[in-house]
């Protein structure tokens, strides 16, 4: 093992983001809120070791470029590497729709039938109803933000 490097080097490009990013998330405290026409659509919440994410208006992702085509699974392996990532790093993203907990990911997620989904302990899915939403709200954003390209 090549021991002349910082371990961090070598990693994927993708994980040392991730890595870099926990490690800011744990020194910055405070909230921002993204207003979009005088409208909340998004609240970040930096409280130490947690972070709150809350989505008041999921049609803000559909104005980001990213390939739609992306499958489920993909999108598990992401958020899996995500979660165990936070984890490894003592960190709790909590995902809100509309203030009502979906999903949190990381050190306090405490999984129960999501794993055998996401086969990890690292994705906690807190309402059901609620991811279902999100994600719904999140493809009907992609959908009306095409139709006005």
């Amino acid at each position: 093992m090549d021991t002349s490097r910082p371990p961090n080097s070598r990693l994927d490009p993708e994980t040392r983001t991730v890595n870099t990013l926990a490690e800011i998330l744990k020194s910055v405290q405070g909230k921002i809120t993204i207003d979009v026409q005088d409208k909340q659509v998004l609240s970040v919440s930096l409280e130490g070791n947690r972070v709150v994410l809350d989505v008041s208006d999921a049609s803000i992702f559909g104005t980001a470029e990213s390939d739609s085509s992306i499958g489920l699974f993909d999108g598990l392996k992401t958020a899996k590497k995500l979660g165990e990532t936070l984890n490894s790093k003592g960190i709790t993203l909590s995902i809100l729709r509309k203030g009502k907990k979906a999903l949190s990911l990381g050190r306090d997620a405490k999984p129960t039938l999501s794993t055998l989904v996401t086969r990890t302990d690292d994705i906690q899915v807190d309402s059901v109803r609620q991811v279902t939403k999100l994600g719904k709200d999140v493809k009907d954003g992609r959908k009306r933000t095409k139709k006005t390209r």
